[in-house]
């Protein structure tokens, strides 16, 4: 009977040490999956042809790369799954389709994955000046930076890159570059930087031809964490910068650029969102005292950078906030930092309900050709709805517990007393038949700042996901709750062993604010990030959504070519184009129209605005 007592306490022991906090990839990329199912859309099979120089750079394209540039619609464009990027913007490719969804042939071991295939290039001439074929000795040069890992899950050793180029005389790809997986630290121990360049000589006839294509190709892997629903999207690989040009040498890896290199997602302290009553609750100390977004010169000149920010109230009816412009010199080849200690602005309008402003950061410089113009602008929306959220509303990882009876608990705050309606999940799908456990869903009041006794709480629960995936899912209490001011907390205990999988964003940090208890006692969580729960206020149980998608609009705008020559037109893919309006940059307005194409008589820098609302910097020459 000892024995048996000794066997069962160990075990207990067991549970209680091993239980705690993870982290695990995704099995599914929410965009792609509801841009499928909402819109249907099959990718432009007509191929485009490009000329040298390519430069190839992927700020403010979202979702399927631009067929301007790819064919295919395997990879995903984003701002979320890179480590310190060169600049905004990647491709990523991993182990998920195009529809968002683990490739059905996926497997432990290495499997082929993901393609990303470029458009037909004029490798046979070149048409800048006065057009002339071209030769090897032109010293042409391919090369891209890329990344293993970012924010997501390592690739294997075994698992690997490869780039290969195509010879359209002999229709036959050759493999010019490959390498394996392998973690980002250890990445970054070789190499000395998160991102690597790689430079490839063009030095074979038959690649210069006027059907020269490139296509980078990655065998992925499925994680395998032990625990049958934890398994997900194991092998991440980042791209970025894809040049093809004449004149070049070993040591020519970067174009001449100037380049946000982080992303921002709001202006408060805290929160990336919080209802409009409670931010006038305390709007001072809700607003964030600073600001920091990096930025690099990637030139052998000193620019001098003018720095521009613009805050502007959707319904037109608050003040907006445009400063007098500032200006640095940035050395050559170096980074630096857009900031402000203080912003002097405050978010106003009208409306005593719901608000919204459009955020918009700008660099620019006349010392340089910076032909490359989408990375030099940051643009965000600031919404100020029903809920309170610490994330931007896309996962990059998942989170969960392992241990019975374990707890997890979300820190929130009110300036004013009001009432919980509804707290919102994002659950992310299990990628194995596993059945779901149920949970308790539990509010606590303060402690002295952490979880303090139970005021609400509901039994039996059960994680849910819609049909549309990549949403919240609203628990609506059988009971709104009446709270103080002060601070809150929401969350739930989960009464078996298994991960409930709640979307995690690494790209925004609370984890000041997360707080897990699986032993007596409540730790703060150990992953920077932003857990994908919120609390909704108010008078209503469900979540206000706004009439435009953002998000949606950016990935499927496109602007070119930029630079333009004069008289030449400037064409806008757009699929909802109502306006477009052209500023010169003193701001006076030279043209508008809805057509798609249009030219423009004088050389200089101008503003494309879309819609009044999405601008675009046009270089003429």
């Amino acid at each position: 009977m000892r024995k048996i007592l000794n066997l069962l306490l160990l075990m207990v022991l067991s549970d209680m040490i091993f239980a705690q906090e993870y982290l695990t990839p995704l099995n599914y990329n929410p965009y792609l999956m509801n841009y499928k199912i909402s819109n249907d859309k099959t990718y432009n099979k007509s191929i485009n042809q490009l000329k040298l120089p390519v430069v190839i750079d992927l700020a403010n394209n979202y979702g399927f790369p631009s067929s301007r540039f790819f064919t295919d619609s395997t990879a995903f464009s984003n701002n979320e799954y890179s480590y310190k990027p060169f600049t905004n913007g990647v491709i990523t490719l991993d182990a998920l389709d195009k529809f968002g969804k683990l490739y059905e042939h996926a497997q432990y071991t290495p499997f082929p994955a993901d393609t990303l295939t470029s458009c037909y290039i004029r490798l046979d001439s070149f048409f800048v000046g006065v057009a002339h074929p071209l030769h090897i000795s032109d010293s042409i040069y391919f090369s891209f930076a890329f990344q293993p890992q970012g924010l997501g899950d390592a690739p294997e050793t075994k698992d690997s890159l490869i780039l290969e180029f195509y010879d359209s005389i002999n229709q036959t790809w050759h493999k010019m570059w490959a390498c394996e997986g392998m973690p980002l630290q250890s990445f970054i121990d070789s190499f000395g930087n998160p991102w690597h360049v790689v430079m490839i000589p063009l030095l074979d006839d038959y690649f210069l031809n006027s059907h020269f294509r490139f296509r980078f190709r990655n065998y992925a892997s499925i994680a395998d964490n032990q625990i049958p629903n934890w398994n997900g999207n194991g092998d991440i690989w980042n791209i970025d910068y894809i040049i093809i040009n004449k004149n070049r040498h070993h040591d020519d890896t970067l174009p001449v650029d100037l380049a946000f290199r982080g992303q921002k997602y709001s202006l408060l302290k805290n929160y990336v969102s919080i209802p409009w009553q409670q931010f006038l609750a305390n709007a001072n100390d809700e607003m964030a005292t600073g600001f920091s977004i990096p930025y690099s010169n990637y030139s052998n000149q000193t620019c001098n950078v003018t720095e521009y920010i613009n805050i502007v109230d959707k319904a037109g009816i608050g003040t907006p906030y445009n400063p007098s412009l500032s200006a640095l010199n940035v050395l050559p080849f170096s980074d630096t930092i857009f900031t402000r200690n203080s912003l002097p602005y405050t978010f106003n309008t009208n409306s005593d309900s719901i608000a919204e402003f459009i955020v918009t950061f700008a660099i620019n410089t006349a010392t340089i050709p910076d032909t490359i113009t989408q990375n030099d602008t940051i643009k965000f929306n600031q919404n100020f709805y029903n809920y309170f959220a610490y994330d931007c509303g896309i996962p990059t990882a998942g989170y969960g517990l392992s241990g019975y009876d374990a707890k997890l608990a979300y820190k929130f705050r009110l300036n004013s007393p009001d009432t919980l309606r509804t707290i919102q999940i994002f659950f992310n799908p299990l990628s194995s038949m596993v059945d779901y456990d149920y949970f308790g869903l539990y509010v606590w009041n303060d402690l002295n700042g952490t979880p303090g006794n139970v005021i609400y709480q509901e039994d039996k629960l059960l994680p849910q996901s819609l049909d549309e995936l990549g949403k919240f899912y609203n628990y609506i209490l059988d009971q709104p709750l009446a709270l103080p001011s002060g601070n809150f907390y929401i969350g739930f205990i989960q009464y078996q062993n298994n991960n409930i999988n709640i979307g995690f964003d690494m790209n925004n940090d609370a984890h000041q604010f997360l707080f897990y208890n699986v032993d007596g006692t409540w730790r703060n969580s150990q992953y920077s990030g932003a857990l994908m729960m919120r609390p909704i206020i108010g008078d209503s149980p469900y979540p206000y959504i706004s009439s435009t998608d953002n998000y949606q609009s950016l990935s499927d705008i496109s602007v070119y070519p930029n630079p333009v020559s004069v008289n030449s037109y400037v064409n806008i893919l757009a699929p909802n184009l109502e306006q477009w309006q052209l500023f010169n940059i003193s701001g006076e307005l030279i043209s508008c129209g809805n057509s798609n194409s249009f030219s423009i008589a004088n050389s200089g820098i101008y503003i494309l605005r879309i819609n009044k609302m999405y601008n675009y910097k046009i270089i003429v020459f």
